[in-house]
């Protein structure tokens, strides 16, 4: 559980482009163990997510 949320944080953290060294060398580490299909997965998660929410935003305000 606490690498999938490593996984989010790293994922989230680039998308606004904000992080700090000591974060990117564990996520470096991390996907040297596991591969990259978790932050993939979790990214594709993300921007739909992110997607959906803007649609949703706006229909809300359009008629």
């Amino acid at each position: 559980m606490g690498s999938l949320l490593q996984v989010f944080r790293a994922v989230a953290s680039a998308m606004i482009g904000v992080g700090k060294k000591k974060h990117l060398a564990k996520d470096f580490e991390s996907t040297e163990k596991t591969g990259p299909w978790p932050y993939v997965i979790v990214g594709v998660i993300m921007t739909a997510l992110f997607i959906g929410s803007i649609l949703f935003a706006v229909r809300l305000v359009l008629p």
